[in-house]
């Protein structure tokens, strides 16, 4: 049964939300994020609320259908808090909504986060840094460690970036500088973010999944979009995935293995300077920048992976532009639980199909 969210209820949200916003003040050392209104944010630098971010501009309605009243749209990039997942029909391979302080939206354009309070600033980050985590809607990506530098790029929860160096203003601003490995850039491959926007990932949320079970081995279905992990031939992960979308854009069927893993890579064909010759330039409607990949699991020599999304949050149906796309939770544990395995201050570890778990493809 789904609760009713009445006008008079969305109206006291709305309004209790515009009015806490008010008191934020405009150039505070964290960026704003429209529709998190400060006094909701957790505490604690480990607790943490769960709220939606528009990709795209998405409508609410008073019950988890189209044909119910619209009663309010965000827009891309605005956040609002999730109180629950419901289950109501919307398309065939998508029946997921989430109720909301603003009423029901479909999952489908609505990218899931863990919001944490601000993080304290580590001054200290050691010779090698730390795997870290955006803990806001997004942070944005800078090239110098000020407010008033260049943004490169906007960075969204669920990414993930190794932290490099630390930096304090002369406000006391906390920044950390984070690797970025593609594309090549003048400035060098890294960007600056404000410290607080970014969750230092503890060891044990990398730590191996079942690192002594035998016969591991993983199992995708085109046809039905699903993506199952097996240990001695019995399923112990299923999961909706997004393939690629077909043409030049088909995900490879066969017999193949987990080549590379790396916490975080920067997917991008978007062309630059001394762009290989022999490699075609895509077409405008296939160009995508992605920086933050998170949990990449390299299968093949042409670069298909599985991996996490924060650019859809619409799984069971061919989205993609090649690679296997998985919700970014789904993405850390399968990363965890696959041969080989890495260890925390690895930046990428490579294998062959004598180590590397074994994946199938097919229809």
């Amino acid at each position: 049964m789904t609760q009713k969210i009445t006008r008079r209820q969305l109206l006291k949200y709305i309004l209790a939300a515009t009015a806490t916003a008010r008191l934020a003040p405009l150039l505070h050392a964290r960026a704003r994020y429209p529709g998190v209104a400060a006094a909701s944010l957790p505490q604690r630098a480990d607790d943490w609320v769960w709220m939606g971010r528009a990709i795209h501009t998405v409508t609410f309605y008073e019950e988890p259908t189209t044909s119910s009243e619209r009663l309010v749209t965000r827009a891309r990039d605005e956040s609002f808090h999730i109180l629950e997942e419901v289950r109501a029909p919307y398309s065939a391979h998508n029946d997921l909504w989430y109720r909301t302080v603003l009423g029901y939206v479909h999952s489908a354009w609505v990218q899931p986060l863990r919001i944490y309070a601000p993080q304290s600033f580590i001054r200290d980050v050691g010779a090698w840094g730390f795997w870290g985590e955006v803990s806001q809607p997004y942070t944005e990506a800078r090239v110098a460690p000020s407010l008033q530098a260049a943004r490169q790029y906007r960075f969204y929860g669920n990414t993930v970036f190794r932290v490099l160096e630390s930096f304090e203003d002369e406000a006391g601003t906390g920044w950390y500088k984070v690797a970025d490995d593609y594309p090549p850039r003048s400035q060098g491959n890294h960007q600056w973010v404000l410290a607080r926007d970014m969750r230092r990932i503890p060891r044990t949320e990398l730590s191996p999944i079942h690192p002594f079970a035998g016969d591991k081995r993983i199992a995708i279905n085109l046809t039905a979009q699903t993506l199952t992990c097996y240990e001695n031939e019995d399923p112990i992960y299923h999961t909706l995935i997004a393939s690629g979308r077909g043409g030049n854009l088909e995900t490879p069927t066969g017999d193949m293995c987990v080549l590379l893993k790396q916490p975080s890579r920067h997917m991008s064909n978007v062309p630059y300077p001394d762009w290989p010759e022999d490699v075609p330039i895509p077409a405008p409607e296939d160009i995508f920048d992605l920086p933050g990949v998170p949990w990449v699991i390299f299968f093949d020599l042409i670069g298909s992976a599985i991996h996490g999304a924060y650019w859809h949050n619409d799984f069971g149906i061919r989205r993609s532009s090649g690679c296997v796309n998985v919700p970014c939770d789904v993405a850390r544990w399968i990363y965890r639980w696959c041969y080989p395995i890495a260890g925390y201050e690895d930046d990428f570890v490579q294998s062959t199909c004598r180590v590397g778990t074994p994946i199938s493809i097919s229809y």
